[in-house]
């Protein structure tokens, strides 16, 4: 048996698959989400799931407590820094620095093996990283190349005329910038003001955004005399129209303009709090723009992981593997260098012909009505049902738990009705979603998604959220049928609120895909333990091709388990 640590574990769906192999020994997890942590210690109970990455600081005592590692996999969160973080309100997402954290676990702990799960994206270009103050020489190092980026802080003139003279200074920053919970209600009455129809409704809590503002401390004497007499004016804007004194369109510009300032005043501190390395500040009629240098996220990785692994990556889909889903995800599989050995990605199992469906996956739950409420008793199963070959392998429990869905209002409900299998928000009548949606044309096509049973689904996220539609009746997918779609057999149970179970089940590795993973790592790690062994190495210069092997032991695993 080989030892492993799953970072970010998530609900255990990678560890799941590694176990399902018979070839791994899941001995510590880390999972920071309070629910997704629950639903993994009430599946892997012979496993230590700590709580965060980052408390992981001290290796040598980790080692102590843990022991050594054969294999570490995990799925670090990766957004990088895009057009729409921006529209959050984010420059930078705040997960970027556990790609490091996971990338330095690695390198402190030296296993024989890695996996990293990520979205498909991650190989491309598009998922870049600003450069800290702390990259330079190591990057020049690793021969990392970096690009100049144009960040944008402000998209519009700014109303302060000196405000290139402290606004990255980190003292100034932490007096002017308002208290969350302050600019929140200051957003939220000029957000609802913004339509008549909900003006009456914003108004209502305007006695609650004075008494914020009243509160306010007074100004320090470092603080410009011209930021001050434009902080005055807004805040009275704010004032005279929460109080009903003048009318929204006389306060509109000042209240925009000083919303605008704070989210400027937020972004430059949010670089300063990240360390990046800005530089060529420019305020003019346009905007406030810095410059910074980037990274491909994918070069630090293999470039970092490259010092000491033999690195395969590339991007699979789930359903070459058997799961009923079209799910593309990179997969990274690295082994140590000093193991001799290339190592390799599974291959594909299934072809596009043969891909398992929807159908295979949840036909046999048709007649098995789903509750509502996350806290009823599991449901009990009898053995009438047309077996498939997924059924053969996900229907192992006597009892159904996690067989619920979202009860369906009547908006909902006429749309679900109005839709046939493959068809999705785009071909409702436009009737039926003018009341909802302002702005249609933006929808994702998955919104209103209805199965077919005669394919693959699409991507599982939060079903929830996006309201997959069942193929053959008008209702919302249970949290258990979006689990099936993940290849999670159904002694495999959730835990949590029921958003966060959708969310648990559309963020996991579906255990089948891992177990491919697994079977073949297994596979390598069995050839390296073989090629330890032997003296003076091999003919061909201490190097094994495996690549004849996988086929058949992908195969033999997915017989094995679905017979």
């Amino acid at each position: 048996m080989y030892r492993l640590l799953d970072l970010f574990a998530g609900a255990g769906g990678m560890s799941l698959g590694f176990m399902q192999t018979e070839r791994f020994d899941i001995a510590v997890a880390v999972e920071k989400n309070d629910y997704a942590k629950a639903t993994y210690e009430r599946n892997h109970e012979n496993t230590e799931v700590l709580s965060d990455i980052l408390d992981i600081t001290d290796y040598d005592s980790f080692k102590r407590s843990y022991g050594e590692f054969d294999v570490i996999v995990g799925g670090p969160p990766c957004q990088g820094f895009s057009n729409a973080n921006r529209q959050r309100n984010h420059i930078i997402s705040q997960n970027n620095s556990l790609v490091k954290k996971y990338v330095e676990v690695i390198l402190k702990l030296k296993p024989k093996a890695f996996v990293m799960e990520n979205v498909r994206m991650l190989k491309s270009d598009i998922h870049r990283f600003y450069c800290t103050h702390s990259d330079g020489v190591e990057f020049e190092q690793l021969g990392i190349v970096t690009r100049n980026e144009t960040i944008c802080l402000l998209d519009t003139e700014c109303p302060v005329g000196d405000i290139y003279e402290y606004l990255f200074n980190p003292a100034i920053l932490n007096e002017l910038i308002l208290p969350d919970k302050v600019f929140y209600a200051l957003r939220m009455l000029h957000k609802n003001s913004r339509k008549e129809e909900t003006r009456e409704k914003a108004l209502s809590k305007g006695k609650q955004c004075i008494k914020h503002i009243s509160v306010l401390p007074q100004r320090s004497p470092a603080i410009s005399r011209q930021y001050i007499n434009f902080e005055q004016a807004s805040l009275n804007a704010f004032i005279r129209y929460a109080g009903e004194e003048i009318e929204f369109e006389d306060a509109e510009h000042e209240i925009l303009s000083y919303l605008n300032v704070q989210r400027l005043m937020m972004h430059a501190k949010e670089l300063l709090d990240n360390n990046i390395a800005v530089r060529n500040l420019k305020v003019d009629q346009r905007g406030v723009y810095v410059d910074a240098n980037s990274y491909s996220v994918i070069d630090y990785i293999g470039k970092r992981l490259g010092q000491l692994y033999q690195i395969d990556d590339g991007v699979l889909n789930a359903a070459w593997f058997g799961v009923p889903q079209l799910r593309e995800r990179y997969i990274a599989i690295g082994l140590r260098k000093d193991l001799h050995l290339q190592p390799e990605l599974p291959v594909k199992v299934y072809k596009e012909a043969e891909y398992l469906t929807v159908f295979d996956a949840i036909q046999d739950l048709e007649q098995i009505h789903p509750v509502f409420n996350t806290e009823d008793d599991p449901i009990p199963l009898n053995n009438e049902f047309e077996a498939t070959e997924l059924t053969r392998l996900l229907r192992n429990s006597v009892m159904l738990s996690n067989h619920v869905a979202t009860e369906t209002r009547e908006t909902a409900q006429k749309r679900f009705e109005a839709l046939g299998q493959g068809q999705n928000f785009h071909d409702l009548d436009r009737s039926l979603i003018e009341n909802t949606y302002t702005r249609p044309e933006r929808t994702q096509n998955s919104i209103y998604l209805r199965l077919e049973y005669g394919k693959p689904s699409g991507t599982v996220t939060n079903v929830r959220k996006s309201m997959w539609i069942h193929p053959t009746i008008p209702r919302a997918i249970s949290i258990r049928e979006a689990a099936r779609l993940q290849s999670f057999p159904d002694d495999y149970v959730f835990v949590g609120t029921k958003d966060s179970q959708y969310q648990q089940v559309g963020n996991a590795v579906p255990p089948i895909m891992g177990r491919a993973i697994a079977a073949k790592l297994a596979e390598m790690l069995d050839l390296c333990r073989g090629l330890s062994n032997m003296q003076g190495g091999l003919a061909d210069g201490g190097h094994i091709d495996n690549r004849r092997t996988q086929q058949d032991d992908v195969q033999n695993k997915v017989e094995e388990h679905c017979s």
